[in-house]
């Protein structure tokens, strides 16, 4: 009787999980696309304005690692929604918070 309680537990958690990272709502907190990212122009007479917009889209920690856990759990995306699926695995990468880091670099060295 307690193998089941506990099967039934572990079940029901794991499904819940699974339930819950399925169906998050993937703003991201990016308004650009990666194409618009990676195009972004350098503007030094609005210097503070762009830093502040571009540190306002990295990505936290906690953002990559629910991406990671998104694109495992949902490995389906990639046929259903692949654009969505690229944008959860460049999140998941680091590889917005990698260009966003340029962009910076290019403002404070250039600017």
């Amino acid at each position: 009787m307690r193998n089941i309680s506990v099967r039934r537990a572990i079940t029901s958690i794991a499904f819940g999980i699974f339930v819950t990272t399925a169906t998050l709502s993937r703003a991201d907190g990016i308004p650009m696309d990666w194409n618009d990212l990676d195009h972004f122009q350098v503007d030094c007479s609005i210097k503070q304005e762009q830093i502040e917009f571009l540190v306002s889209m990295k990505h936290g920690r906690t953002d990559m690692m629910d991406a990671r856990l998104l694109e495992l759990v949902t490995p389906w995306a990639r046929l259903t929604d692949p654009n969505g699926a690229r944008r959860v695995h460049r999140t998941g990468n680091g590889d917005y918070n990698w260009l966003i880091n340029q962009h910076l670099h290019t403002l404070a060295t250039q600017c």
